[in-house]
């Protein structure tokens, strides 16, 4: 999860807390029929105050009792319902009002050393997006952005990489600082620990993401 309102030396990108998709260090060669999912199982449901809005990204900043400031997109399916789960749109949300929110954390998709066929790999699956298991519409709906830069820092016992000099990123966000060292979220797939063991200081990496989504807020008061 990504705390918002700090910039330090040491930016923590995102610190997912659930699992992942068995995506991480696929096979790099053609993707056109690549399924990129996120399991239904690394949902989250929770209830909690809505920090604040960025309308122009369609961003919000939930405060959760347990979590603290949880920062998300609302995807395109964050819609008024009034059959099955009741939603409300993206528009009819205010700061202070209490939601029931649907959300996905970030999920690692890609952990690689940089070579040409992992940046072809990355810019492909960003290209595509991913839909959600078993979400009815959902295809396409999940937004991925790629993270490189040079490797400063692993720590395998907590799944974590440090970046510096990154380039891409989240999208909507503010671009890196020059030699800004980037915490990348949470490693949590068996195949992005791998590709994690393998890496060192100096090694250059590219990493595909899921950009942590809402998909139903409901309004409670």
């Amino acid at each position: 999860m990504m705390s918002v309102g700090r910039r330090t030396t040491l930016k923590y990108f995102g610190l997912a807390t659930v699992a992942t998709s068995a995506l991480s260090a696929v096979p790099l060669p053609a993707l056109a029929d690549e399924d990129l999912y996120i399991a239904t199982r690394y949902q989250n449901f929770k209830r909690g105050t809505i920090h604040s809005l960025d309308p122009k990204t369609r961003g919000l900043v939930v405060m959760f009792d347990d979590l603290g400031r949880v920062k998300m997109k609302a995807s395109d399916m964050v819609v008024k319902t009034t059959s099955g789960y009741p939603g409300n749109a993206y528009d009819e949300l205010k700061v202070g009002q209490t939601v029931d929110v649907h959300w996905y954390d970030y999920i690692d998709f890609l952990i690689a050393k940089t070579t040409p066929e992992a940046s072809a790999h990355a810019k492909a699956m960003v290209a595509q997006g991913a839909r959600i298991e078993g979400f009815p519409g959902s295809l396409h709906k999940v937004r991925l952005f790629e993270m490189t830069g040079m490797v400063v820092a692993t720590d395998p016992s907590h799944s974590t990489v440090d970046i510096i000099n990154a380039s891409t990123g989240e999208p909507d966000a503010p671009a890196p600082d020059s030699g800004e060292v980037i915490r990348l979220p949470v490693i949590q797939s068996e195949q992005g620990k791998a590709a994690l063991a393998t890496l060192k200081p100096g090694d250059k990496l590219t990493a595909v993401y899921s950009v942590q989504s809402a998909f139903t807020i409901a309004i409670v008061r």
